[in-house]
């Protein structure tokens, strides 16, 4: 049976989503997509556009330095 929502009540979604999440997932499943939907803070897309894009050159110089950091961690397998 399907239970209909009062979509114009902001409760009565939430109660019904939750409900919905914890039938599909479990209570923890719930909670750790809970936790990785609705952490964040902040205007993301705003902030994006603010960054300039990086150059090939400033890409390139940060993958060899994550590279050598690797390496001088032992982290390859050679």
């Amino acid at each position: 049976m399907v239970a209909t929502v009062n979509v114009k009540n902001p409760g009565d979604v939430r109660k019904a989503g939750m409900r919905a999440l914890n039938a599909a997932l479990g209570y923890d499943g719930a909670q750790a997509f809970m936790r990785q939907s609705f952490g964040g803070k902040g205007n993301y897309t705003k902030e994006k556009y603010d960054r300039p894009e990086p150059t090939f050159e400033e890409l390139t110089a940060q993958l060899r330095k994550v590279d050598a950091e690797m390496r001088a961690a032992g982290e390859y397998d050679e």
